[in-house]
């Protein structure tokens, strides 16, 4: 018999010089109590405000903080800038400054931690928790180099807003240890259920336009869509992301994630179609005007006084248009935005536009962070979730959707 006991998961935390570092010693101590092998490099910058030794306190093992270390180590301790890098499972960027940031960015490796950044291996979950002053994080090249992180598949949490150390008001302090941890411990345990799988998502609303100025549209702002992709994408698959009009933060960034941006109904349903067929899963999240003004005007129109009628006519269905090729093996779940939350009329939607599921929110769900869900399947009974932050919500209809798939395929 194997006695050999399994050994704990490996997560690297690179420490860079700022204000905040001191919460990322209740970070170490939190994930070290979780269970998990907790290793910490730190910059020059970083030792200047908190000491190495707390972290190896907390952490119980050495920590890194030079490349060359004045007395020439031997072994894996020769090469700093590989072990344990080139083992984490995780690795959290705290606080992440703007100078870490623009190296990470541009692929420059010159201290412990940028070249730890560098050795990382290819599944390797990557998060950075960004702290500094307002104006910096305000600054058009540090989003640039946030987009581009994001954009390799770093996930970035924060920052949050308030009173900064420097006296300033506004976004820059550093996401709280709890929900470092919780996100970091929520991506470590996700099981790879849709590794393989290609995801359609359909999100954020559409504009249907009566002249280039002027629209018929609604407030969705592409949140739970972001939420679907980013639990997605930690399930293992690999997602096309249709979005109408929302700002570039509401959108998911992922070397996994290919984005399509669309303005009106046709535009998402036109996207949709070239991309339907090699879909595993289809989530219908996107908030589609449901008319369109029957004459377009290509100048703006002139305001008059009185009383302006507009003709309408309907958009397409895009759920119940796709879902007429539906293929035995695919799975389709849709949404249901109700303001009585009503689940009659959310199954018959269901039933309609021939899908698997549909998930039931009411109006405070739109362009909110959380919302009151009900989970409907065709041949049970309404499963009402509550209260969920979108996060937690999209985590389960991830797990349901992977679940109609094996059984799809049993």
């Amino acid at each position: 018999m194997n006695t050999a006991l399994k050994q704990p998961r490996a997560i690297l935390l690179g420490i860079c010089g700022g204000v905040a570092a001191y919460k990322a010693v209740d970070v170490a101590s939190r994930l070290r109590k979780a269970g998990y092998s907790v290793h910490v490099a730190m910059t020059d910058a970083a030792r200047e405000f908190v000491a190495p030794r707390t972290f190896a306190a907390v952490t119980g093992n050495p920590i890194l903080d030079q490349l060359f270390p004045d007395t020439p180590p031997a072994g894996e301790a020769a090469y700093p800038h590989l072990y344990p890098a080139t083992r984490a499972e995780a690795f959290i960027l705290l606080p992440a400054t703007a100078n870490t940031l623009a190296k990470l960015a541009q692929g420059r490796g010159d201290d412990v931690v940028s070249t730890a950044a560098l050795s990382l291996p290819e599944n390797c979950i990557r998060i950075f928790c960004p702290a500094m002053n307002v104006e910096m994080w305000r600054q058009p090249i540090v989003q640039e180099n946030v987009r581009a992180l994001e954009a390799r598949g770093w996930i970035r949490l924060g920052p949050d807003s308030g009173a900064l150390a420097c006296g300033m008001e506004g976004e820059g302090r550093m996401s709280e240890p709890e929900e470092i941890v919780a996100r970091a411990q929520s991506l470590l345990e996700t099981p790879r259920s849709l590794a393989g799988r290609r995801v359609l998502i359909l999100s954020g609303p559409t504009r249907e336009h009566l002249d280039p100025v002027r629209f018929l549209g609604n407030p969705s702002s592409g949140k739970m869509g972001r939420a679907l992709a980013r639990a997605a994408v930690a399930a293992g698959a690999h997602v096309d992301f249709i979005s109408g009009p929302v700002p570039d933060d509401n959108l998911p960034r992922s070397a996994a994630i290919s984005i399509h941006r669309v303005t009106s109904a046709n535009e998402m349903l036109a996207a949709a179609q070239k991309l339907y067929a090699r879909a595993d899963l289809v989530l219908y999240a996107a908030a589609v005007a449901d008319y369109r003004p029957r004459e377009y005007s290509e100048h703006k129109r002139p305001k008059h006084t009185g009383t302006l009628l507009l003709e309408l006519e309907a958009t397409p269905d895009i759920a119940a248009t796709l879902n007429t090729h539906k293929q035995p093996q695919q799975v389709a779940i849709g949404f249901a935005l109700q303001t009585d939350a009503d689940p009659a009329k959310a199954t018959d939607k269901l039933h309609r536009k021939n899908l698997d599921a549909i998930v039931l929110n009411a109006l405070d769900s739109l362009g909110g962070d959380e919302g009151v869900y009900t989970w409907i399947e065709p041949h049970a009974g309404p499963n009402e979730w509550g209260a969920l932050p979108k996060d937690s919500c999209a985590q389960r209809i991830i797990a349901r959707a992977a679940a109609f798939l094996n059984n799809k395929e049993a």
